[in-house]
C-alpha cells in the first residue's frame, strides 16, 4: 500500500514505479500474443473468413446451377392418322365401254356387289362363233372316227380332226374367260372414296375406275420415338385423341414398323381402333397416349402374396386336391 505525505499526495518513490509496471505488462502481453500466433493454437481469423467466403461462393454457384438446370423434357407428342384396314383401286381388265357404275363417291356397298359393268356384246359374238366352229370340228371328228371303224379313212385324218377339235374348244374357252372381265365386283364391304372413270367412257385395259376402302374396320398409324422399342410391343394399349372431334378412342398395337427412320429417330407402328359411338373416319388425325411399364402402379408385396396363394389354390383345385 503506497504511503502518502502529509498533504495527501503519493510518495515520489511510488510514482516512479508505476510507469515501469505498466510498460512491463504491455510488453509481456505482446510476447504472449506473438507466441500464441506462432504456435497456431489461437484462432486464425483470416483463414476462417476465407473458408466462410469460399463456402458461400460454392453455395451460390450450386443454387445458380439448380436454377439454370433444364427441366426434363416431356415425351414428344405421338401423332397419328386413322386409316382403313383395306384400301384398293378397282381397275378395268379389258378395253370396253362402261355401261354401269351403281355406286358413287361416298356410297357404301356390300362384299360381292357390282361396282362396274362393261359392254361385252362383241366378245359374246366372238364366243358364239368360236363355239360354232368347235361344234363343226366335233362333227368332223366323230365322222372320221366312224369311217375309221370301216377302214374307210386313214389314221392320220382322224388325228388331224381330233387336234382341230381341241384347238376350237380352247379358243372358245379363252373367249368365254374374257366374259368374266365384263363386270367388276367388290372384294370387300366398304365405301367408294373416289370415282376415276364414269359411265359411258371407254376404259382401257388396266385403267383405274374407282378407289374403295373398308368402312367399319379402321386402324391408326402412329409415329413414335425409336427408343420406345425398349418397351413398346404388340398388344400395348393406347388412347387416341382425334383433332377434328376431340373424341377419345382406344386401341391396341398390332404390329411394329420394319425399319427406323435414321434422321428423325422414329418408327411407324399400327394399331386397331376399338369400336366406338364417336364419329371416326379415315383421314382423321390426332395424338396418341401410351402408358409406359414404369408408369404403371407397382403391385404391392401383399397383393403379390395374395395373388400367389390364389394361383396355388386354383392349381390345387384343378388337380383335385386341397392346397397344403
Amino acid at each position: 500500500m503506497s504511503e502518502e505525505t502529509g498533504d495527501g499526495t503519493p510518495d515520489i518513490e511510488e510514482k516512479s514505479k508505476a510507469p515501469w509496471l505498466w510498460g512491463g505488462g504491455i510488453a509481456l502481453a505482446a510476447i504472449i500474443g506473438v507466441g500464441i500466433a506462432s504456435s497456431g493454437d489461437g484462432p486464425n481469423w483470416s483463414s476462417n473468413e476465407a473458408a466462410m467466403s469460399a463456402t458461400e461462393e460454392q453455395a451460390a454457384e450450386t443454387a445458380e446451377a439448380e436454377v439454370k438446370k433444364p427441366e426434363p423434357k416431356p415425351d414428344p407428342d405421338v401423332r397419328g392418322v386413322i386409316k382403313p384396314k383395306q384400301e384398293s383401286t378397282v381397275a378395268s381388265r379389258m378395253t370396253a365401254r362402261i355401261t354401269s357404275m351403281p355406286f358413287g363417291k361416298g356410297q357404301s356397298f356390300r362384299r360381292g356387289a357390282l361396282l362396274a359393268k362393261f359392254d361385252c356384246s362383241a366378245i359374246r359374238a366372238e364366243l358364239k362363233a368360236a363355239q360354232a366352229a368347235a361344234n363343226a370340228y366335233n362333227v368332223t371328228y366323230k365322222t372320221n372316227v366312224e369311217l375309221d371303224q370301216y377302214e374307210a379313212i386313214g389314221k392320220n385324218e382322224v388325228a388331224v380332226a381330233k387336234a382341230n377339235l381341241g384347238k376350237a374348244n380352247a379358243e372358245a374357252n379363252a373367249i368365254k374367260a374374257n366374259l368374266t372381265d365384263c363386270a367388276v365386283y367388290a372384294p370387300f364391304s366398304g365405301t367408294v372414296v373416289e370415282e376415276i372413270a364414269g359411265r359411258g367412257e371407254i376404259a382401257a385395259s388396266g385403267q383405274p375406275l374407282l378407289t374403295i376402302q373398308s368402312g367399319g374396320d379402321l386402324e391408326v398409324e402412329l409415329i413414335v420415338p425409336s427408343n420406345w422399342l425398349t418397351w413398346l410391343r404388340p398388344g400395348a394399349d393406347f388412347t387416341f385423341t382425334i383433332d377434328e372431334t376431340g373424341a377419345d378412342v382406344t386401341g391396341q398395337i398390332t404390329r411394329l414398323g420394319a425399319s427406323v427412320d435414321p434422321v428423325s429417330k422414329t418408327i411407324r407402328v399400327t394399331g386397331n381402333v376399338d369400336k366406338t359411338e364417336s364419329l371416326v373416319l379415315p383421314g382423321m388425325s390426332g395424338t396418341g397416349v401410351f402408358v409406359k411399364p414404369s408408369e404403371r402402379p407397382a403391385q404391392s408385396a401383399a397383393e403379390k402374396t395374395t395373388s400367389g396363394a390364389q394361383s396355388k389354390s386354383e392349381a390345387a383345385k384343378a388337380d383335385g386336391r386341397q392346397p397344403s
